[in-house]
């Protein structure tokens, strides 16, 4: 027995230790995937955004190429401003004009700015237009060329509208972003100093936390120039960030192996506690027929014991003896042979029209005895205005017994039984409540299995083989009905069998 107990702890060790390992692995490939898909959809994040880059900054180029195509076909980019004497530009509210002192080899700039006039030289220069000079100086140094310098400042303050077609801009947006392979529908804008709005496409206030792609237009225009800052932001992003194609598949496979793992599991603890049910079940009938075998065995050498006076009263008590225990074995292996067919075929009923009320009154009798034998009481409450049923008489007759019978086995000091009917749903309900020991919620869920019994602190101190419910719950199936149990431990248990009535 220690090394029965043993195995069976040593088997329990091992079947947790692989369900734990298992979870643990499971745990682990969803933690794997998430950061796999987590780094994937990064990379791709970042390789759109320097796709999205490239793009606006295909676009800018092109505005600047346009522009200063213009500027060469209207014959702005001249070098007019190279000769000497003076040069003078007009915008808005600046007024700009060169002086070219050759002799001195030196510039003159003088600049009228918001009602302000500064007369800028060589070396006069300080403060905020320092890079100004620097500009001018580099301009100067590098190719003497004034009257592209003096574009550059009457093009600082003037409007995007005057210096690109807007209604094309989208156009010339959406040309770049297909030219590098992104076909995403598309929201811009174009803003001002960071403050007011040039130009918006119709949707893109729709959306003001998501995230947006920003180029300056006209980066090379001089420090003072209008900032004009591209927006561009795509709403179905999101989308195309995460890879469907694989998410898909994987997540399927990922389920269905939880899927199985788990039901792998369930199956290996149902295998357990059916091993542990069996075993129960092997023992409570090795010690139901080790009793009348020994009974009849003692019999027997009672009557070869010659030492014993064989008298004919003696004779008959031996032999009642071994009548009552050879029947007592053919109950119990009948039983057993009644479940084993109930796994091979359907069962074959014998259907009539019959009385509820008349077989529960044929029954009661024997049962009451039992009852008040044991000092308790039987009481009935036949309520039901309609007890015909379509049904097997025998086996609906055995449903009430069985239940009776546990009723009466599972109470502990003086029963307290009773049996009750009433019609619902075009049914009769047969109730049977007892003052037994009753059944937890865990046990309420297995109490109908094959050669289940509820645990009562000794296998052996009620006899059976846990198949009585079990044949309850087959027997009421096969008639359409259901069976239901309310128990509470220590206080009773409440079994309910509904048949539908006969049409």
């Amino acid at each position: 027995m220690t090394s029965g107990r043993k195995q069976k702890k040593m088997n329990q060790k091992y079947i947790w230790l692989v369900t734990i390992v298992l979870c643990i692995s499971l745990f682990g490939l969803i933690l794997v995937q998430i950061k796999y898909y987590q780094s994937a959809s990064k990379l791709k994040e970042e390789q759109f955004s320097l796709t999205v880059s490239k793009a606006l900054d295909q676009v800018v180029s092109k505005l600047e190429h346009d522009e200063e195509m213009q500027m060469i076909l209207k014959g702005n980019g001249s070098n007019h401003s190279n000769i000497a004497g003076h040069s003078e530009l007009a915008s808005g509210s600046s007024t700009i004009s060169f002086t070219m002192d050759q002799k001195h080899d030196k510039a003159i700039l003088s600049i009228s700015h918001e009602n302000k006039n500064i007369n800028i030289d060589e070396g006069s220069l300080n403060g905020g237009l320092t890079k100004f000079q620097e500009q001018f100086n580099k301009a100067l140094a590098s190719s003497g060329n004034y009257g592209e310098f003096a574009n550059k400042l009457k093009n600082a303050n003037l409007k995007l509208s005057e210096r690109v077609d807007l209604k094309s801009l989208p156009t010339l947006i959406e040309q770049k972003l297909r030219d590098n392979g992104i076909k995403l529908n598309f929201e811009y804008a174009v803003k001002v100093n960071g403050i007011k709005f040039e130009t918006a496409s119709k949707n893109y206030f729709r959306n003001p936390s998501v995230e947006k792609y920003t180029k300056p237009l006209f980066p090379n225009d001089l420090y003072f120039a209008r900032k004009n800052i591209l927006h561009v932001y795509f709403p179905g992003q999101q989308k195309h960030m995460i890879q469907y194609t694989m998410l898909f598949p994987s997540f399927i496979l990922t389920l269905i192996l939880i899927l199985c793992s788990a039901f792998t599991i369930f199956i290996i603890f149902r295998q357990k506690k059916l091993s542990k049910i069996k075993n129960d079940f092997i023992n409570n009938m090795t010690h139901e027929f080790k009793t009348p075998i020994s009974t009849i065995s003692l019999a027997s050498q009672m009557l070869k014991d010659n030492s014993v006076e064989t008298t004919q009263s003696f004779i008959d008590h031996i032999a009642k003896i071994i009548n009552d225990e050879s029947k007592r074995l053919t109950y119990q292996v009948e039983k057993v042979l009644q479940m084993a067919v109930f796994n091979e075929a359907r069962m074959k009923l014998k259907l009539k029209p019959i009385s509820v009320h008349k077989i529960i009154q044929n029954l009661l009798p024997n049962f009451t005895i039992r009852v008040e034998d044991r000092n308790g009481n039987m009481y009935q409450n036949l309520d039901a205005s309609q007890d015909v049923i379509m049904a097997d008489e025998v086996h609906v007759s055995n449903i009430i017994s069985n239940l009776l019978d546990n009723a009466i086995k599972y109470c502990k000091d003086n029963p307290e039984i009773s049996i009750s009917t009433r019609n619902k749903d075009k049914g009769i309900v047969i109730s049977i409540t007892d003052n037994g020991i009753g059944i937890s919620k865990e046990d309420q869920k297995m109490v109908f299995e094959r050669f289940f019994r509820v645990h009562t602190g000794n296998v052996h101190n009620v006899k059976g083989f846990g198949l009585g419910l079990s044949y309850v719950k087959k027997v009421v199936d096969a008639h359409n009905g259901e069976v239901n149990v309310d128990s509470v431990l220590e206080k009773g248990s409440k079994f309910e069998v509904y048949l539908p009535l006969k049409k």
